[in-house]
C-alpha cells in the first residue's frame, strides 16, 4: 500500500492547527519566544507544505520580550518557555481568524510560579501579506490554547484550557463562552464544560458540528510521555459532553520512536476523508534534538459515531487518492538571508542589526551585549529551525575588519540554558568550543589561534547522535585542512521542553563592551547532510 513519510513538518513545529478553504489547506503552529511568530504553512495535498509567512511579523504587533525560560526540573531536563502558545487557525465569510496565548512572565520566576496568559484574536484576508494581518485583540482569559467554533445560528464560541495553577490539582479545565471578535468582549459567563476522560491537565480544545452533536477534541496528560488525543460529545454547545467510552483515540506506542502524541485538529479533504494533524517526537533513546514536530494520521469518522484514528507511525500508510504519496524533489538548502521566511530572531529583535551584504548572500551583524543566556535579552543572531537529524550548518566569518572586543559564531540554540557555540573571539582571533547546559557552563574548550587567516569558516554537522563542531580558515585564498574542535551527544539539547533545535549565526559580545558601532559580515547556510559530500568537492577545488 502508498505510503507518506511523517512528520509532515519535521523540526520544531509543535500544536498544529490547520484549515481547508476551498482546496488548499493551511496549517499554523506555536512558535513561543521566536520573531516572526506563529508560522503558517500551505499546501495542495497535507503532504507537500510550504512556508507562506508568519502571523506575528511586525515587532508593533505584540512584545515578546517577556518569553522567558524557567528551568522546572534539571534532573528531567523539563524546561518551560513562555511566548506563543498553541494557535487555532480558522476560516469563515472570506476571513482568516487566528486566536493564540503569549504567555509572559519574569526572567527570576521560581519553579512554582505560572506565567501570565494574554489571549488575542488576529483577522486577516490573505495570509501570504505581511501586511493583512491585524494587530492583536485582546480578550480576557485566565488560559492557554484558544479556539473558536463558528456555530450555525451565528454565535462565536471561544474555548480553552482554563489554568487553575499547574501545581493544583486539577491544574486546568476545558472553558467556553461566547465572543464578540470584533472587540474581544466575551458576551456570555464563561463556563467549565469538560474535566477531560482522567488524565491531568486537559488543553487543546476544538469543537467540531457535525451529525447533530457538537464534538469535543481535547489534549490530555501533559505535552511529554503521557500525552494524548481524547474526545466527548454533546447534543448542546455548553454540554453536557459525554466521554468517548475508548478514550483515548491515539498516543504514543509503548516503546517505540514516535512518543508525545497529541494536540490534535481535524479536516475533511475534498473527498469527504478526514485527517488529524498532531504534535509527536521522535525519541531515539534519550536524543530527540528537534523536539515536538507535526504529524499526520487518516481518521475514519462514520456518520453520528466517533472517530477514530490511525496510530502515528514514520512510514504512514497512504488510503486516500486526494494526497500525495511522497514529497516532490527539492533542494533541502537553505540560504539564510534577511528576507528568508525561514529566518528566525530571539524575542523582540532590533531589525536595524541585521543587513544584508551587497553580494546578497552575506550578512552583517551589529554586535550587542546581551549573550545568548542573558535573561530576556536580546542577542544579535539569525538563523532558522533545524528540520533534519543529518543536516550540515555551516558560516564563513570574515575577520578582515579591525579587532573589536566581542565574539561571534555559530551555535545550536535550544533555549538560554542550552546551548554549544563555535566561539570566535573577534578582539584575540581565537577560535574555541563553548557549551552551556543547565548552568553548567564548560566553555572555551579547546582554544585556537587564528593569527594570519582573513576568514574562517565554522561548521556544525548533526546526526541523531551528536553535534560535530568544526572549522576551516582561510589565507591568501587557501582554505586550510578540517580541524574539529569537539561533539555534543544530541541528549544534551534535549528533554522535557517545549521547543526544538536551531542553528543560528550568532553575536555573542562580552560584557560591558561597547557594541552599537561594530559590525561583522558573515555567509551562513544549512543543507541535509547528503549534499555535504559536494560541498567537500568544491572546497577542494577552491
Amino acid at each position: 500500500m502508498p505510503s507518506y513519510q511523517n512528520p509532515i513538518l519535521p523540526g520544531f513545529f509543535p500544536d498544529p492547527s490547520i484549515i481547508r478553504v476551498d482546496d488548499t489547506y493551511y496549517l499554523i503552529n506555536s512558535s513561543f519566544q521566536f520573531f516572526p511568530g506563529l508560522p503558517i504553512h500551505t499546501s495542495r495535498d497535507l503532504i507537500n507544505w510550504e512556508l507562506i509567512g508568519h502571523a506575528i511579523n511586525r515587532t508593533s504587533q505584540l512584545s515578546l520580550q517577556n518569553a522567558t525560560t524557567k528551568v522546572n526540573s534539571e534532573e528531567r531536563k523539563e524546561v518551560f518557555t513562555g511566548g506563543l502558545y498553541a494557535p487555532t487557525i480558522r476560516f469563515h465569510s472570506g476571513v482568516f481568524y487566528i486566536v493564540c496565548t503569549n504567555l509572559s512572565g519574569s526572567t527570576v520566576m521560581r519553579s512554582d510560579e505560572d506565567f501570565q496568559p494574554q489571549n488575542f484574536i488576529i483577522t486577516c484576508k490573505n495570509l501570504s501579506d505581511p501586511d493583512s494581518f491585524s494587530d492583536p485583540v485582546l480578550f480576557d482569559f485566565y488560559g492557554i490554547d484558544p479556539s473558536l467554533l463558528f456555530d450555525d445560528d451565528g454565535n462565536v464560541y471561544l474555548q480553552g484550557s482554563f489554568i487553575h495553577g499547574y501545581r493544583k490539582r486539577p491544574a486546568t479545565v476545558i472553558r467556553q463562552a461566547a465572543i464578540d471578535l470584533k472587540t474581544g468582549r466575551l458576551t456570555s459567563e464563561t463556563r467549565d464544560i469538560w474535566e477531560g476522560s482522567g488524565g491531568h491537565v486537559p488543553e487543546g480544545p476544538h469543537i467540531y458540528k457535525r451529525d447533530g452533536f457538537y464534538w469535543l477534541l481535547i489534549a490530555e496528560g501533559g505535552t511529554h510521555r503521557r500525552h494524548k488525543v481524547t474526545i466527548a460529545r454533546s447534543k448542546n454547545v455548553w454540554g453536557p459532553y459525554e466521554s468517548y467510552e475508548h478514550n483515548p483515540l491515539t498516543t504514543g506506542r509503548e516503546g517505540g520512536i514516535v512518543t508525545c502524541v497529541g494536540h490534535a485538529d481535524l479536516v475533511e479533504d475534498t473527498d469527504g476523508k478526514w485527517w488529524a494533524v498532531m504534535l509527536a517526537r521522535r525519541d531515539f533513546g534519550l536524543c530527540y534534538p528537534l523536539g515536538r514536530e507535526t504529524f499526520m494520521v487518516s481518521v475514519d469518522w462514520p456518520r453520528g459515531e466517533f472517530p477514530r484514528f490511525e496510530m502515528a507511525e514514520l512510514n504512514q500508510r497512504l488510503s486516500s487518492r486526494r494526497v500525495a504519496s511522497k514529497r516532490r524533489g527539492f533542494s533541502t538548502e537553505h540560504q539564510v538571508t534577511i528576507s528568508s521566511p525561514h529566518s528566525l530572531y530571539l524575542r523582540d529583535p532590533n531589525l536595524q542589526d541585521y543587513k544584508q551584504g551587497d553580494d546578497k548572500k552575506s550578512i552583517i551583524l551589529h554586535l550587542r551585549e546581551d549573550e545568548l543566556g542573558t535573561a530576556g535579552g536580546n542577542p544579535t543572531f539569525i538563523g532558522q529551525r533545524q528540520t533534519s537529524l543529518d543536516s550540515v550548518a555551516l558560516a564563513e566569518i570574515d575577520l578582515s575588519p579591525v579587532p573589536i572586543k566581542g565574539h561571534c559564531g555559530l551555535t545550536v540554540y535550544k533555549d538560554p540554558f542550552r546551548h554549544v557555540s563555535l566561539d570566535v573571539d573577534l578582539d584575540k582571533r581565537q577560535i574555541s568550543l563553548a557549551v552551556h547546559h543547565l548552568g553548567q557552563d564548560f566553555s572555551f574548550l579547546n582554544q585556537t589561534l587564528l593569527k594570519g587567516s582573513s576568514a574562517v569558516r565554522v561548521m556544525i554537522q548533526s546526526t541523531k547522535e551528536a553535534y560535530r563542531f568544526s572549522y576551516r580558515t582561510v589565507d591568501v585564498s587557501k582554505w586550510s585542512a578540517e580541524t574539529e574542535l569537539g561533539h555534543v551527544s544530541c541528549s544534551d539539547m534535549s528533554g522535557d521542553d517545549f521547543t526544538g533545535t536551531e542553528q543560528y549565526m550568532a553575536s555573542m559580545p562580552m560584557e560591558g563592551a561597547e557594541m552599537s558601532n561594530s559590525a561583522y559580515s558573515i555567509f551562513t547556510r544549512s543543507f541535509d547532510a547528503k549534499l555535504l559530500e559536494m560541498e567537500s568537492v568544491t572546497n577542494q577545488e577552491s
